[in-house]
């Protein structure tokens, strides 16, 4: 049993190049750095940070998924084989080639984050960099404690009034009044 499979993730290192054949299929090529962080030993030594370039080449719809939304920067996760080729250039010297050929292409950057970064490469860049106003802000508003019901001592009653032939008179007692805040 055999097994060729490459698993990457990292950043474009350019825009992706595309091309179309007559029969209407697109090929894209890239190059996708994977950065391995640096890092001390536990005996102290320094050990750097690394970056290793690779090759892709997609073909199909990967290729117009990678040429429509890939960018230079864009973190990719890709899966797919590792290929090597040979070619005799213009001098006629023999050269060769290693390249993956993707079978699984994702996309991990935000697409705020692309369309930010796409913003910024073509947007024209000012003479100057304006500095930014100060605004000063009102202040918050300050909240004050609602007031705590504070129980009131009942009224003393009244004194029984006296009629018009001497005897009390009757009187129907007040409604209790309730004082309290909403």
């Amino acid at each position: 049993m055999s097994v060729n499979k490459q698993i990457l993730i990292g950043n474009l290192g350019k825009d992706p190049d595309v091309r179309a054949f007559q029969d209407g299929t697109k090929v894209c090529r890239f190059s996708v750095a994977v950065t391995e962080k640096g890092y001390t030993t536990q005996s102290g030594a320094q050990v750097p940070e690394h970056t290793e370039w690779f090759n892709i080449i997609c073909r199909g719809k990967k290729a117009e998924v990678a040429e429509q939304y890939l960018h230079k920067g864009d973190k990719v996760y890709i899966e797919g084989k590792t290929y090597t080729g040979e070619y005799t250039d213009q001098q006629g010297v023999k050269k060769s080639y290693t390249e993956v050929q993707c079978d699984v292409l994702e996309l991990l950057t935000p697409k705020q984050q692309t369309q930010q970064t796409q913003q910024q490469q073509y947007a024209p860049q000012p003479q100057y960099a304006p500095q930014p106003q100060y605004v000063q802000q009102p202040a918050a508003p300050q909240y004050q404690p609602a007031p705590q019901y504070q129980p009131q001592a009942p009224a003393p009653a009244p004194a029984p009034q006296v009629g018009v032939y001497g005897q009390a008179a009757q009187v129907s007692p007040a409604p209790p009044v309730d004082d309290r805040p909403y």
